[in-house]
């Protein structure tokens, strides 16, 4: 009899757990965006007036930010010391790691590596429109992230403890 209480208190301890972890996702998701979208707004203001290469771009965003976006772009700067590499499959790497450590999805995943396929391939002009498309992006992304968060922050919390509540009751 005390096994299947505990058992009971697990399952629900773990459901809310679960809950509380979507929740959080939900929560970082639009500020790992608004990073994002800072992150780029740096790039441009390096690129464009101080015109430094990539790497030292890179260093300077990743001292300026902070959590994986910073990580991401301190990744970038440190793969791009080795020259074997080429940089698309350095930038898809790094985008993929930092879509693992961070709240971001692959829809966001899907326009940072459109953007890596532009980026250092055209003139500043070309460059910034296409800074200023990926930033449009996304914005849309920030927008529906923050929507989401709205919507469904506080539900997955009580969600989480419901849904262990109800799978107690139904293996009781």
């Amino acid at each position: 009899m005390k096994l299947k209480w505990i058992g009971v208190l697990l399952l629900i301890s773990m459901s809310t757990i679960l809950g509380w972890e979507w929740g959080r996702a939900l929560k970082q998701r639009p500020k790992h965006i608004q990073l994002l979208l800072q992150s780029l707004q740096i790039l441009e203001a390096e690129m464009v007036y101080s015109q430094v290469p990539l790497q030292e771009a890179f260093q300077i965003i990743s001292k300026k930010l902070r959590g994986p976006i910073a990580i991401f772009y301190q990744e970038l700067a440190e793969e791009l010391k080795n020259k074997e590499k080429v940089f698309d499959d350095i930038w898809e790497v790094c985008t993929q790691r930092l879509i693992g450590q961070s709240s971001l999805q692959k829809s966001e995943q899907e326009i940072l590596i459109q953007f890596g396929r532009t980026l250092g391939q055209h003139d500043i002009e070309q460059q910034q429109k296409h800074l200023k498309l990926t930033n449009l992006y996304l914005e849309e992304q920030w927008k529906n992230a923050t929507e989401r968060f709205q919507t469904y922050g506080k539900l997955s919390n009580v969600l989480g403890l419901l849904c262990g509540i109800f799978l107690a009751l139904l293996f009781m």
